[in-house]
């Protein structure tokens, strides 16, 4: 007798209520989806499509006036930024929402399966997974960034010159980048709520999302563009080596992952030297030589003693800060292993000394017998 093929519907779990936490949590994905659909389909009416046009579209569009050399004038096609943009933030974050959503369904989820590690391990891999995809993105879209406008980039100085006419007046690829950028780090926030993060998880990722929103922010609304995105893409450098020898570590990849944390302890003392002096050439230095006394928001200036001293100050602090917990971190897993060592070492010789006793006494009967 065949027994009937029910037990499949019996084994699924049951769907949580419609708008409980549960429901929200599992489907959030697609919720955010239907929303960003929303926006995208208000642009095809002639009702909505200036309001969904300000959430999606770059603002501030137009023709601007470039002072160049020689006191000469140039006019450039491009974007600007201010508050208006604050919408496309938010959709862009509620965007990177939906991004999370399918590497962690497509991607992360599939491979976490097959590790079966821990719940702190797995936060970590989790952590290291999202992170590798997000600064290969950056890094790529800087990379493009600085092709389309090489002679911005061309030497050092370049960095500064030009301050503000030239910094202000952006592509939109480079506006976008900074819009990505700022959205992707408040989008952590909700993710706190949607991953079900625990308290010191969220402590950890909050700080750094703060600090990542706090200097971009200023880096693109004060019109330090060329500095911020300089400084943000040798930050992600490191990061990316990091996240890269971390997931190799968890999956099991030791010929990947040992040379990777070298090359990352290396090259995140560089990047920290090298953010230090590229941030006091840039604001102690080369802006100082076109100071203003006052900011001129019209004019996009915000090149004051005041603002430049204390972007420096932030700037090389948190540099400071990072190499200080950098060499705490590392004396301590020093201190550590030299503990795991000479515990080994008085383990091996207490097993040695019975070893020693037992020769000793065999010896010793040995020559008894023979007397």
């Amino acid at each position: 007798m065949v027994k009937p093929q029910g037990g499949s519907k019996a084994s699924k779990k049951p769907q949580p209520p419609i708008l409980s936490h549960e429901f929200i949590i599992q489907n959030h994905g697609d919720i955010m989806s239907c929303v960003v659909m929303v926006f995208i389909v208000g642009l095809m009416f002639p009702l909505t499509h200036s309001l969904s046009s300000l959430f999606i579209a770059p603002q501030y569009n137009g023709t601007y006036t470039v002072a160049v050399e020689q006191g000469q004038e140039r006019e450039v096609h491009g974007y600007l930024s201010g508050i208006l943009d604050l919408p496309a933030i938010f959709f862009y974050s509620v965007c990177w929402i939906v991004v999370h959503a399918v590497v962690q369904e497509y991607g992360l989820d599939k491979i976490s399966k097959k590790t079966h590690l821990s719940k702190v391990s797995t936060f970590k891999f989790g952590e290291s997974f999202h992170q590798m995809f997000f600064t290969v993105y950056s890094i790529a879209h800087a990379f493009y960034i600085v092709s389309e406008r090489l002679e911005d980039f061309s030497e050092v100085k370049s960095v500064w010159l030009g301050y503000p006419t030239e910094h202000r007046v952006m592509s939109a690829a480079y506006k976008l980048y900074f819009i990505f950028q700022i959205s992707y780090w408040i989008h952590q926030f909700p993710e706190f709520y949607l991953q079900k993060l625990k308290r010191d998880e969220i402590r950890q990722k909050s700080v750094q999302a703060i600090l990542h929103i706090a200097f971009i922010s200023i880096a693109y609304f004060f019109n330090f563009t060329r500095v911020g995105l300089a400084l943000i893409t040798l930050e992600y450098i490191t990061q990316l080596i990091f996240h890269i020898a971390r997931f190799a570590h968890f999956v099991g990849r030791k010929g990947l992952s040992d040379p990777a944390f070298k090359l990352f302890n290396g090259s995140f003392v560089l990047v920290r030297l090298g953010s230090i002096i590229i941030a006091v050439m840039t604001f102690w230095y080369g802006l100082r030589q076109a100071e203003s006394p006052f900011v001129d928001i019209s004019a996009g200036n915000f090149n004051t003693a005041v603002i430049r001293l204390n972007v420096l100050l932030a700037v090389v602090l948190l540099q400071l800060f990072l190499l200080y917990s950098f060499v705490v971190f590392h004396m301590g897993r020093f201190r550590e292993s030299n503990a795991k060592k000479e515990k080994k070492k008085s383990a091996a010789a207490a097993a040695a000394v019975p070893k020693k006793e037992k020769k000793r006494q065999d010896s010793e009967s040995d020559s008894k017998k023979k007397n």
